[in-house]
Protein backbone atom coordinates (compact mmCIF):
# COMPACT_ATOMS: atom_id res chain seq x y z
CA UNK A 1 0.00 0.00 0.00
CA UNK A 2 0.89 3.83 -0.50
CA UNK A 3 2.02 6.52 1.24
CA UNK A 4 0.23 9.62 0.14
CA UNK A 5 0.34 13.03 1.20
CA UNK A 6 -2.14 15.64 0.06
CA UNK A 7 -1.19 19.26 0.21
CA UNK A 8 -2.44 22.82 -0.42
CA UNK A 9 -0.35 25.76 -0.31
CA UNK A 10 -0.95 28.96 -1.98
CA UNK A 11 2.39 28.68 -4.11
CA UNK A 12 1.41 25.29 -5.70
CA UNK A 13 -1.77 24.72 -5.23
CA UNK A 14 -3.11 21.14 -4.23
CA UNK A 15 -1.13 18.56 -4.77
CA UNK A 16 -0.80 14.73 -3.99
CA UNK A 17 2.85 13.39 -3.68
CA UNK A 18 3.50 9.85 -2.58
CA UNK A 19 4.75 6.44 -3.54
CA UNK A 20 1.42 5.20 -6.30
CA UNK A 21 1.96 3.19 -8.66
CA UNK A 22 -0.58 2.11 -11.67
CA UNK A 23 -3.04 0.21 -11.21
CA UNK A 24 -3.41 0.75 -7.25
CA UNK A 25 -6.78 2.04 -7.35
CA UNK A 26 -5.41 5.75 -6.14
CA UNK A 27 -5.83 7.05 -9.55
CA UNK A 28 -9.62 5.94 -9.66
CA UNK A 29 -10.15 7.21 -6.34
CA UNK A 30 -8.64 10.54 -6.54
CA UNK A 31 -9.76 11.89 -10.06
CA UNK A 32 -13.69 11.54 -8.42
CA UNK A 33 -12.83 14.23 -6.20
CA UNK A 34 -11.83 16.30 -8.57
CA UNK A 35 -8.19 15.65 -8.95
CA UNK A 36 -6.37 16.15 -12.50
CA UNK A 37 -3.51 13.97 -13.20
CA UNK A 38 -0.57 17.07 -14.82
CA UNK A 39 2.02 15.19 -16.96
CA UNK A 40 4.52 18.04 -17.00
CA UNK A 41 4.73 17.85 -12.78
CA UNK A 42 4.09 13.88 -12.80
CA UNK A 43 1.21 14.20 -9.51
CA UNK A 44 -2.20 14.62 -8.95
CA UNK A 45 -3.26 17.95 -8.32
CA UNK A 46 -6.91 20.28 -8.53
CA UNK A 47 -6.56 22.50 -11.64
CA UNK A 48 -6.48 26.15 -10.91
CA UNK A 49 -5.98 25.79 -7.23
CA UNK A 50 -2.96 27.78 -6.70
CA UNK A 51 -3.55 31.41 -4.84
CA UNK A 52 -7.37 29.85 -4.09
CA UNK A 53 -9.17 28.27 -1.38
CA UNK A 54 -8.61 24.54 -0.86
CA UNK A 55 -11.80 22.92 -1.40
CA UNK A 56 -11.49 20.69 2.06
CA UNK A 57 -14.29 18.87 1.38
CA UNK A 58 -13.17 17.34 -1.66
CA UNK A 59 -9.56 16.50 -0.14
CA UNK A 60 -11.19 14.75 2.58
CA UNK A 61 -13.59 12.56 1.36
CA UNK A 62 -10.31 11.37 -1.24
CA UNK A 63 -8.35 10.95 1.99
CA UNK A 64 -10.69 9.11 3.97
CA UNK A 65 -11.91 6.71 0.82
CA UNK A 66 -7.69 6.80 0.12
CA UNK A 67 -7.87 5.06 3.89
CA UNK A 68 -10.47 2.91 3.57
CA UNK A 69 -8.52 1.34 0.36
CA UNK A 70 -5.45 0.56 2.56
CA UNK A 71 -3.13 3.72 1.90
CA UNK A 72 -1.70 5.92 4.09
CA UNK A 73 -2.56 8.87 3.74
CA UNK A 74 -1.46 12.26 5.15
CA UNK A 75 -3.40 16.07 5.14
CA UNK A 76 -1.54 19.58 5.12
CA UNK A 77 -3.95 22.33 4.18
CA UNK A 78 -2.07 25.76 4.90
CA UNK A 79 -4.44 28.72 5.90
CA UNK A 80 -2.40 31.69 4.72
CA UNK A 81 -3.66 33.87 1.93
CA UNK A 82 -1.16 36.01 0.07
CA UNK A 83 -2.01 39.75 -0.82
CA UNK A 84 -3.13 40.86 -4.17
CA UNK A 85 0.40 42.52 -5.53
CA UNK A 86 1.94 39.26 -4.68
CA UNK A 87 -0.54 37.14 -6.41
CA UNK A 88 -0.80 39.50 -9.69
CA UNK A 89 3.25 39.55 -10.04
CA UNK A 90 3.34 36.10 -9.50
CA UNK A 91 0.45 35.20 -12.20
CA UNK A 92 2.74 38.21 -14.66
CA UNK A 93 6.01 35.99 -14.00
CA UNK A 94 3.86 32.92 -14.80
CA UNK A 95 2.49 34.66 -18.40
CA UNK A 96 5.87 35.92 -18.98
CA UNK A 97 7.55 32.45 -18.38
CA UNK A 98 4.78 31.30 -21.36
CA UNK A 99 5.32 33.74 -23.33
CA UNK A 100 9.34 33.10 -23.77
CA UNK A 101 8.84 29.24 -23.92
CA UNK A 102 6.32 30.21 -27.36
CA UNK A 103 8.89 32.51 -28.73
CA UNK A 104 11.66 29.49 -28.50
CA UNK A 105 8.82 27.43 -29.85
CA UNK A 106 7.94 29.61 -32.61
CA UNK A 107 12.01 29.59 -33.23
CA UNK A 108 12.51 25.78 -33.24
CA UNK A 109 9.65 25.35 -35.63
CA UNK A 110 10.99 27.90 -38.31
CA UNK A 111 14.04 25.80 -37.71
CA UNK A 112 12.46 22.50 -38.01
CA UNK A 113 10.52 23.90 -41.49
CA UNK A 114 14.27 24.92 -43.23
CA UNK A 115 15.20 22.01 -42.30
CA UNK A 116 12.11 20.38 -43.93
CA UNK A 117 12.59 22.15 -46.87
CA UNK A 118 16.03 21.38 -47.62
CA UNK A 119 15.56 18.06 -47.45
CA UNK A 120 12.52 18.25 -49.56
CA UNK A 121 15.42 19.73 -52.06
CA UNK A 122 18.09 17.31 -51.45
CA UNK A 123 15.41 14.42 -52.21
CA UNK A 124 15.04 15.63 -55.85
CA UNK A 125 18.42 17.56 -56.14
CA UNK A 126 19.75 14.68 -58.57
CA UNK A 127 16.98 14.50 -60.87
CA UNK A 128 17.34 16.39 -64.49
CA UNK A 129 14.76 19.32 -64.42
CA UNK A 130 11.61 17.91 -66.75
CA UNK A 131 12.40 14.64 -67.04
CA UNK A 132 9.67 12.12 -67.38
CA UNK A 133 8.59 9.78 -64.93
CA UNK A 134 8.61 6.18 -66.66
CA UNK A 135 5.20 4.28 -66.66
CA UNK A 136 4.93 1.45 -64.87
CA UNK A 137 7.40 -1.03 -62.31
CA UNK A 138 10.42 1.54 -64.68
CA UNK A 139 9.19 4.59 -63.05
CA UNK A 140 8.30 3.28 -59.75
CA UNK A 141 11.23 4.26 -57.58
CA UNK A 142 11.06 7.89 -59.27
CA UNK A 143 7.05 8.42 -57.92
CA UNK A 144 7.60 7.24 -55.03
CA UNK A 145 10.58 9.95 -54.52
CA UNK A 146 8.61 12.64 -55.97
CA UNK A 147 5.85 11.46 -53.22
CA UNK A 148 8.38 11.38 -50.17
CA UNK A 149 9.50 14.76 -52.03
CA UNK A 150 6.04 16.48 -51.96
CA UNK A 151 5.24 14.83 -48.81
CA UNK A 152 8.08 16.71 -46.41
CA UNK A 153 7.68 19.86 -48.60
CA UNK A 154 4.22 19.60 -47.11
CA UNK A 155 5.19 19.06 -43.86
CA UNK A 156 7.61 21.83 -43.97
CA UNK A 157 4.67 24.66 -44.68
CA UNK A 158 2.53 23.36 -41.99
CA UNK A 159 5.13 23.39 -39.39
CA UNK A 160 5.95 27.06 -41.08
CA UNK A 161 2.42 28.48 -40.40
CA UNK A 162 2.55 27.29 -36.87
CA UNK A 163 5.79 28.71 -36.11
CA UNK A 164 4.21 32.24 -37.58
CA UNK A 165 1.00 31.46 -34.71
CA UNK A 166 3.15 31.83 -32.33
CA UNK A 167 3.67 35.79 -32.15
CA UNK A 168 0.17 36.37 -32.17
CA UNK A 169 -0.37 34.11 -29.30
CA UNK A 170 2.29 35.92 -27.42
CA UNK A 171 0.55 39.13 -28.49
CA UNK A 172 -3.17 37.76 -27.31
CA UNK A 173 -1.36 36.66 -24.05
CA UNK A 174 -0.45 40.61 -23.52
CA UNK A 175 -3.46 41.99 -24.47
CA UNK A 176 -5.86 39.50 -22.46
CA UNK A 177 -3.59 40.61 -19.36
CA UNK A 178 -3.65 44.30 -20.23
CA UNK A 179 -7.82 43.53 -20.40
CA UNK A 180 -7.83 42.28 -16.78
CA UNK A 181 -6.08 45.70 -15.56
CA UNK A 182 -8.21 47.60 -16.56
CA UNK A 183 -9.86 50.18 -14.64
CA UNK A 184 -13.73 49.11 -15.79
CA UNK A 185 -12.81 45.25 -16.24
CA UNK A 186 -11.73 46.17 -12.11
CA UNK A 187 -14.61 47.80 -11.30
CA UNK A 188 -16.73 44.96 -12.67
CA UNK A 189 -14.51 41.86 -10.81
CA UNK A 190 -15.21 43.55 -7.71
CA UNK A 191 -18.58 43.95 -7.88
CA UNK A 192 -19.08 40.19 -8.99
CA UNK A 193 -16.34 39.46 -5.96
CA UNK A 194 -18.78 41.28 -3.72
CA UNK A 195 -21.96 39.30 -4.66
CA UNK A 196 -19.79 35.97 -4.21
CA UNK A 197 -18.97 36.94 -1.00
CA UNK A 198 -22.59 37.80 0.32
CA UNK A 199 -23.64 34.57 -1.47
CA UNK A 200 -21.12 32.76 0.71
CA UNK A 201 -21.97 34.89 4.02
CA UNK A 202 -25.81 32.87 3.48
CA UNK A 203 -24.77 29.82 2.67
CA UNK A 204 -22.38 30.49 6.50
CA UNK A 205 -25.65 31.60 7.86
CA UNK A 206 -27.44 28.33 6.81
CA UNK A 207 -24.64 26.26 8.55
CA UNK A 208 -25.54 28.06 11.88
CA UNK A 209 -28.82 28.15 11.39
CA UNK A 210 -29.27 24.40 10.55
CA UNK A 211 -25.95 22.81 11.58
CA UNK A 212 -27.55 19.53 10.56
CA UNK A 213 -27.17 20.84 6.72
CA UNK A 214 -23.62 20.85 7.17
CA UNK A 215 -20.21 20.41 9.36
CA UNK A 216 -16.91 21.30 10.28
CA UNK A 217 -15.06 20.65 7.22
CA UNK A 218 -17.68 22.25 5.41
CA UNK A 219 -17.38 25.63 7.57
CA UNK A 220 -12.99 25.21 6.94
CA UNK A 221 -13.75 25.24 3.52
CA UNK A 222 -15.85 28.49 3.36
CA UNK A 223 -14.09 30.59 5.74
CA UNK A 224 -11.03 29.77 3.72
CA UNK A 225 -12.95 31.04 0.56
CA UNK A 226 -13.90 33.81 2.72
CA UNK A 227 -10.50 35.14 3.35
CA UNK A 228 -9.63 34.69 -0.42
CA UNK A 229 -12.31 36.70 -1.36
CA UNK A 230 -11.59 39.56 1.25
CA UNK A 231 -8.12 39.58 0.35
CA UNK A 232 -9.23 39.59 -3.96
CA UNK A 233 -12.12 42.14 -2.74
CA UNK A 234 -8.98 44.62 -1.12
CA UNK A 235 -6.43 44.29 -3.53
CA UNK A 236 -8.66 45.23 -6.63
CA UNK A 237 -10.71 48.40 -4.99
CA UNK A 238 -6.49 49.66 -4.06
CA UNK A 239 -6.14 49.46 -7.63
CA UNK A 240 -9.15 50.91 -8.44
CA UNK A 241 -8.52 53.79 -6.19
CA UNK A 242 -4.99 54.45 -7.53
CA UNK A 243 -6.47 54.92 -11.15
CA UNK A 244 -8.96 57.14 -9.62
CA UNK A 245 -6.07 59.08 -8.41
CA UNK A 246 -4.06 59.28 -11.56
CA UNK A 247 -7.46 60.08 -13.35
CA UNK A 248 -7.80 57.04 -15.84
CA UNK A 249 -10.99 55.91 -14.05
CA UNK A 250 -14.46 57.51 -12.03
CA UNK A 251 -14.73 60.43 -14.70
CA UNK A 252 -18.31 60.15 -15.48
CA UNK A 253 -21.57 59.71 -13.34
CA UNK A 254 -24.75 61.12 -13.33
CA UNK A 255 -23.55 64.13 -12.21
CA UNK A 256 -21.80 65.34 -15.19
CA UNK A 257 -23.98 62.96 -17.66
CA UNK A 258 -27.29 64.21 -19.07
CA UNK A 259 -30.13 63.08 -21.17
CA UNK A 260 -29.40 63.10 -25.20
CA UNK A 261 -25.54 63.36 -24.09
CA UNK A 262 -22.93 61.44 -26.70
CA UNK A 263 -21.00 58.76 -24.93
CA UNK A 264 -18.26 56.17 -25.87
CA UNK A 265 -19.16 52.83 -24.66
CA UNK A 266 -17.19 49.57 -25.84
CA UNK A 267 -15.56 51.65 -29.00
CA UNK A 268 -19.27 52.97 -30.11
CA UNK A 269 -20.97 56.68 -29.42
CA UNK A 270 -24.74 56.27 -27.95
CA UNK A 271 -27.04 58.62 -27.10
CA UNK A 272 -27.77 58.91 -23.32
CA UNK A 273 -31.77 58.15 -22.53
CA UNK A 274 -31.38 58.15 -19.00
CA UNK A 275 -28.72 58.90 -16.76
CA UNK A 276 -29.22 56.57 -13.41
CA UNK A 277 -26.97 55.92 -10.34
CA UNK A 278 -24.98 53.12 -11.48
CA UNK A 279 -25.20 53.00 -14.99
CA UNK A 280 -26.28 54.91 -18.21
CA UNK A 281 -29.35 54.16 -20.60
CA UNK A 282 -28.49 54.01 -24.31
CA UNK A 283 -30.28 54.11 -27.16
CA UNK A 284 -29.58 51.21 -29.83
CA UNK A 285 -30.12 51.05 -33.72
CA UNK A 286 -33.41 48.59 -32.36
CA UNK A 287 -36.79 49.54 -30.22
CA UNK A 288 -34.87 48.50 -27.19
CA UNK A 289 -31.91 50.51 -25.12
CA UNK A 290 -29.13 48.95 -23.36
CA UNK A 291 -27.52 49.90 -20.07
CA UNK A 292 -23.82 50.02 -19.68
CA UNK A 293 -22.37 50.93 -16.06
CA UNK A 294 -20.27 53.96 -15.69
CA UNK A 295 -17.31 52.21 -15.49
CA UNK A 296 -17.76 51.30 -18.81
CA UNK A 297 -18.20 54.94 -20.43
CA UNK A 298 -15.29 55.81 -22.21
CA UNK A 299 -15.63 59.66 -23.42
CA UNK A 300 -18.30 61.88 -23.29
CA UNK A 301 -19.65 65.03 -25.70
CA UNK A 302 -21.60 67.09 -23.61
CA UNK A 303 -22.50 70.97 -24.17
CA UNK A 304 -22.88 70.98 -20.28
CA UNK A 305 -19.28 70.01 -19.45
CA UNK A 306 -17.27 71.39 -21.80
CA UNK A 307 -14.12 70.86 -19.53
CA UNK A 308 -14.11 66.49 -20.13
CA UNK A 309 -11.11 64.53 -20.18
CA UNK A 310 -9.83 63.42 -23.71
CA UNK A 311 -10.31 59.90 -24.68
Amino acid sequence: MATITISHTPTEGTLVDGDTEKGDGTGDILKRFGFTWFRSLRQYGHRNSRDRAPRIVAIEDAAKELREAGHTVTVHVADEVRPNDVVRAAAHERLEDRRTALAAKGDKLTAEAKALYRRSDDMVEHLPVGQPVMPGRRGRAHRKLLDRSIDTAIRGAQTAQEAERMPARIEGSRRAEAYKERPDVTARRIKRQEAELRSLDRRMACLSLYPETGSDVLRRQYEGERKVLEERIAGDRAVLDAAKAAGRYGWYSKDNVHRDDLIRVRGQWRTVVRANVKSATVTTAYSWTDRYGWEEVQDLRCSHTPDTPES
